[in-house]
């Protein structure tokens, strides 16, 4: 039979010290969690006995945009002057970019967009960048080193050009690896930010309109979106890269041939230069690791 009656002086004793129990144990569990929030949104791994620090969410990307500046810029086509509007829409989206969470960009790493076979092929590109930076101390030369490799190694492929175009059949990670590297510019751009990624890199993934396929520079301005290259942050400074330029390799008809003549000059270039050939008409931040 229950007993039935006052709470006696040891009874409350016993039961404020079960309150406190599971007040300081809430207490904690709460903390934990706020720190984990407030810490990167990558944890560090190790890649080629060098430890990485993959930053998304908490990344502060420069603010500043270096120009817009009225002047004239060198290419390999020769000097020239970046249009206005270009100048002020170009600044605007490397500084107001949209953010992509791993779930929302799963589908450019595999178009099945099955969460172990994304972080599989993530392993393959870790490995890559690793081997590509090898011995490379500075970010700066691990960018330019990044455009380069996926400059002379990816190949662009005209024949899914003209049928599938930037199709994540043609353009996602898996494919480019599984097509020997063949695809098209967004396939560049996707390779090139998911490396620059692995080694803690924050690049952005540009589309717009170029000087290409029948425009000229002057017609910048009403270009269509015929073109994907990529912004990168290095020592606080934005830098961009366009990697489907560095080369002119090609596969057309089943038959590669090109690359001969490589131009460095995309691997890592300025505001100003970037301008005079490119209109930015979306930026978009990439992660490409859920963790």
């Amino acid at each position: 039979m229950m007993k039935t009656g006052k709470i006696n002086r040891n009874d409350w004793l016993t039961i404020t010290l079960i309150l406190f129990l599971l007040i300081a144990a809430f207490l904690l569990s709460m903390g934990i969690l706020l720190v984990n929030d407030m810490e990167s949104s990558y944890d560090k791994d190790k890649l080629d006995g060098t430890e990485q620090v993959h930053i998304c969410k908490s990344f502060k990307a420069p603010e500043k945009v270096t120009g817009p500046l009225r002047e004239l810029y060198s290419t390999p086509y020769g000097t020239f002057e970046p249009i206005d509007s270009v100048l002020e829409i170009n600044e605007y989206l490397t500084k107001n970019y949209t953010m992509l969470d791993f779930d929302m960009s799963i589908e450019y790493i595999t178009e099945s967009r099955d969460r172990e076979r994304a972080l599989e092929i993530m392993k393959e590109i870790e490995a890559i960048s690793a081997d590509i930076c090898k011995g490379l101390r500075s970010d700066y030369e691990k960018a330019k080193a990044i455009a380069m490799w996926v400059g002379k190694n990816l190949i662009y492929d005209y024949d899914a050009m003209e049928s599938e175009g930037s199709d994540l059949s043609v353009t996602s990670l898996e494919a480019i690896l599984q097509n020997e590297y063949r695809t098209t510019c967004g396939g560049f751009s996707n390779m090139y930010s998911a490396l620059c990624h692995s080694q803690g890199i924050f690049a952005l993934n540009l589309i717009g309109g170029s000087s290409s396929q029948g425009y000229s520079r002057a017609e910048l301005a009403e270009a269509p979106a015929n073109h994907r290259w990529n912004a990168v942050a290095v020592d606080g400074k934005w830098y961009y890269a366009d990697c489907t330029w560095i080369s002119d390799k090609g596969f057309k008809k089943g038959v590669i041939s090109g690359g001969e003549d490589i131009k460095p000059f995309y691997a890592i270039f300025g505001f100003g230069e970037m301008s005079i050939e490119h209109r930015i008409d979306r930026s978009e931040h990439r992660c490409y690791f859920p963790y």
